[in-house]
């Protein structure tokens, strides 16, 4: 097996085209860049209040009932419309550049941190969206020169409604990938709202 030793490659771009340069072999994170929409942003904020009766959507999909289960489950409120599009337009894009019928999608309110240590995930990829909060911290350096560190690596931070696609360690069986990443862990970023895209098991 290749164990890189060389800092993984970042690639982000304004443009949707940047989710493509997942595909080189080099690349551990591809992030396409967006603005924040005001629209989407008041919906995801009534998501999360303590009055919201939301408590989150999962589900195994196939890609032409996305739609459907999504507009099924998204309570009332203004913005609504503006987040369903964006939920379907994401969940549309994953399905299309990993030529997948069936996706695994989980649109949840988080109210703690969930994952404080750094990890890779065992998928092969998986998507990652902050609606809410902070986006998702993730390290520069490879797995196999964390370890030498003698205390925590410098962390960056995925922006607020950015669509990242972070390689997992089933990436490529002849190779070390995975992208190292955890939850941000400060008190005052939570409430959260956190959509994530993945191969359905």
């Amino acid at each position: 097996m290749n164990m890189p030793t060389a800092t993984p490659v970042v690639n982000t771009g304004a443009t949707a085209q940047a989710l493509t340069e997942i595909y080189s072999s080099q690349t551990e994170l591809a992030v396409w860049q967006r603005q924040p929409d005001p629209q989407i942003a008041e919906y995801a904020a009534s998501l999360v209040d303590e009055q919201s009766t939301f408590r989150g959507i999962s589900a195994r999909l196939n890609t032409n009932e996305v739609a459907s289960y999504i507009s099924e489950k998204l309570p009332p409120g203004t913005g609504r419309q503006a987040m369903i599009d964006d939920l379907v337009l994401v969940c549309d894009m994953f399905s299309c550049l990993f030529e997948l019928d069936v996706i695994g999608m989980r649109l949840v309110k988080l109210e703690q941190t969930m994952c404080p240590k750094l990890h890779c995930d065992q998928v092969p990829c998986r998507l990652l969206l902050s609606y809410l909060g902070a986006g998702t911290q993730y390290s520069v350096l490879p797995k196999s020169r964390l370890a030498e560190q003698p205390s925590q690596p410098p962390l960056q931070d995925l922006p607020l409604f950015a669509v990242a696609l972070l390689k997992g360690q089933a990436w490529d069986e002849e190779s070390e990938h995975g992208l190292m990443h955890r939850s941000p862990t400060s008190d005052e970023v939570y409430p959260r709202l956190l959509l994530s895209v993945d191969f359905a098991s």
